[in-house]
């Protein structure tokens, strides 16, 4: 009977002007947006690719370890063009400084982003297809009721338990339809681009997100029946389905980050910054009390200093000087870097503080957001594509290790930053009162330099999305259960 009941509900509603209308909409945004997004990645992973190609012709100029400056850069996310999460809102790059804290910082502006600044794949489900979702299933209940059937149906051999699962059953087959064809038609249109490579990791994020796809439809589906079975009238079931839609789409989002905002106040920026300037002078004050305590005194005589470009990254470097003022550049790098290093993590401790403060808004927006299925759906599909906080996180860590791997490379090449390579390309041996010009100054050998490497880890992902996709599971079986509760004492006069 649930059989019967849900193929007879399945090609009614196949034959209805709302389901043509969704699933064609759903169709022609596709074919619109991928293409916009694909020609978006693969621009974005050209200008990847030329930045990662400019750091290391840089790096083969680089003539001093002081000059080993490189620009490090997340790869983008070709799953991006399912949800673009955080990809164009936050920086995907870092400047190494051995005397900086490296900051994340944006790209280029790209065009074609420019265009739809907004949309990916995720908002046809949050948008066209949950609502979709609403219609098919508002009258499902309360339609029948108005047009006298649902009488009829129960005054025969069908139980009320049969109805629901036949019309629960018949409303995701229904579903599936334009939900399958959005993403195969996606897929398709995506792997027609000659830079798309999808690896098997990204093969297995896809099959995650059109599983978290099913379970969000069903989810509004479910929500859609539950009105239905309360109202005695098709129009009210749909009036409180869309309110409670703009209420999830809308108010819970914007009203979790504002509520953020309220219970988890962080410090003004101007008090971060006048915290780092005072670090500034007092790192000013240890350098000099270093040189004191290490009884090296200036050498006094007339220098000549030289610098010209071309040491790698735009950097400078010393051509040529008297002994005097080379021993003196000596002084005060050996006296002067390690104490900017170990300012610059205290920078680093200042800043950390500003950010977990950011990041605790975040994590408790997020949480007050998750009383929203849309939401929910955002958060999975976000971190499945590599675009969420915690991607922007571990890219951040993983550029804070790849700073003191930097460091320690050059404290060993350059014995603890008093070796004249680290400022200069001569050697202690070159005597004389002025030195070489060092026009002819071989670069350096960075072979063994470390190099930074980021990949997004598909466990951590899937880690990530278990508790939300199960919130989401659960939401779904809450609103059927309350619907199954509603209809059992449902008056069908």
């Amino acid at each position: 009977m649930i059989w019967k009941i849900a193929k007879k509900e399945f090609l009614l509603n196949l034959l209805t002007f709302k389901f043509a209308v969704g699933t064609i909409l759903s169709i022609v945004l596709v074919c619109v947006f991928v293409p916009i997004l694909a020609m978006a990645y693969q621009e974005r992973l050209k200008v990847y690719s030329e930045n990662v190609a400019y750091n290391e012709r840089e790096l083969g100029k680089v003539t001093v370890y002081k000059n080993i400056t490189p620009t490090v850069y997340k790869p983008p996310s070709v799953l991006a063009i399912f949800s673009e999460g955080l990809e164009k809102q936050l920086g995907n790059s870092a400047t190494i400084e051995y005397d900086e804290v490296p900051e994340i910082s944006g790209s280029a502006a790209n065009h074609y982003l420019s265009i739809f600044s907004i949309f990916d794949a995720s908002l046809i489900f949050k948008i066209v297809i949950s609502v979709l979702a609403l219609l098919v299933a508002y009258d499902a209940i309360s339609g029948e009721r108005e047009r006298g059937t649902l009488r009829l149906t129960l005054s025969n051999t069908a139980a009320r338990h049969q109805v629901l699962l036949g019309k629960l059953l018949a409303g995701l087959m229904v579903l599936v339809v334009p939900v399958t064809s959005a993403f195969i038609l996606g897929l398709v249109i995506l792997l027609c681009f000659p830079m798309v490579h999808l690896t098997g990791s990204d093969w297995i994020r896809i099959g995650f997100m059109f599983i978290t796809s099913l379970v969000f439809i069903a989810t509004m589906y479910n929500l859609g029946l539950l009105f239905s079975c309360l109202a005695r009238r098709s129009a009210i079931s749909l009036v409180l389905g869309l309110f409670l839609w703009i209420i999830f789409a809308v108010v819970i989002p914007n009203g979790g980050a504002y509520l953020a905002t309220q219970v988890v106040p962080i410090e003004p920026e101007d008090k971060i910054n006048e915290q780092i300037s005072s670090l500034r002078r007092e790192a000013g004050r240890e350098t000099a009390r270093e040189r004191q305590r290490s009884g090296r005194n200036y050498m006094s005589g007339n220098s000549v200093r030289s610098d010209a470009s071309g040491g790698g990254f735009g950097h400078d470097y010393v051509r040529s000087g008297s002994e005097a003022f080379i021993y003196n550049q000596q002084i005060d790098y050996s006296m002067g870097v390690p104490v900017q290093i170990k300012y610059a993590d205290k920078y680093a401790q200042v800043e950390d503080g500003y950010l977990r403060g950011l990041f605790e808004q975040a994590r408790l927006a997020n949480n007050i957001s998750r009383a929203s299925p849309i939401s929910l759906y955002e958060n999975v599909m976000s971190a499945l594509a590599g675009t969420d906080m915690a991607s922007v996180r571990k890219f951040m860590d993983a550029v804070k290790v790849y700073r003191k791997d930097t460091i320690e490379y050059m404290r060993s090449r350059t014995d603890n930053f008093t070796s004249l390579s680290f400022f200069t390309p001569y050697k202690e041996e070159e005597k004389g009162p002025n030195r070489p010009t060092g026009d002819t100054a071989s670069p350096l050998d960075l072979s063994d330099l470390p190099r930074f490497t980021y990949n997004a880890d598909i466990t951590a992902s899937l880690r990530r999305v278990i508790p939300d996709l199960a919130f989401l599971v659960f939401g779904s079986v809450l609103f059927f259960a309350l619907a199954f509760v509603a209809f059992l004492r449902y008056d069908v006069r």
